[in-house]
């Protein structure tokens, strides 16, 4: 993972984010029920691919951010994100979607 360019804030929050996956995997290898710990490594691994999902929608969202507020050409994004146009078409492609999903599911609980 590289740091450059990362805020202290955020290197803190993945520092913490570290941690608690420690803390999760000790507590299943600490659970002396292996049905219990089966479940709580379940329960880690369904957490893990929920916060993945999510980061790369993040992801995303943060590229089409500095797409838009630079008013760039997808070729200039994937050179300054460092990824190719097809990346960056695909970062801007799952960014919209998300946003799509998101005022999606504001419309249904209002």
């Amino acid at each position: 993972m590289t740091e450059e360019g990362v805020s202290e804030a955020v290197k803190t929050a993945l520092a913490d984010l570290v941690r608690a996956f420690d803390a999760a995997v000790a507590a299943i290898e600490a659970e002396p029920d292996p049905n219990r710990a089966y479940g709580g490594a379940t329960q880690l691994v369904e957490t893990i691919r929920q916060l993945n999902e999510l980061s790369g929608d993040r992801r995303a969202l943060t590229a089409a951010r500095i797409f838009e507020q630079e008013r760039m050409s997808l070729a200039d994004l994937a050179g300054r994100i460092g990824v190719s146009k097809a990346r960056a078409a695909q970062l801007i492609k799952t960014a919209k979607d998300a946003t799509d999903q998101r005022g999606t599911a504001m419309e249904e609980t209002q």
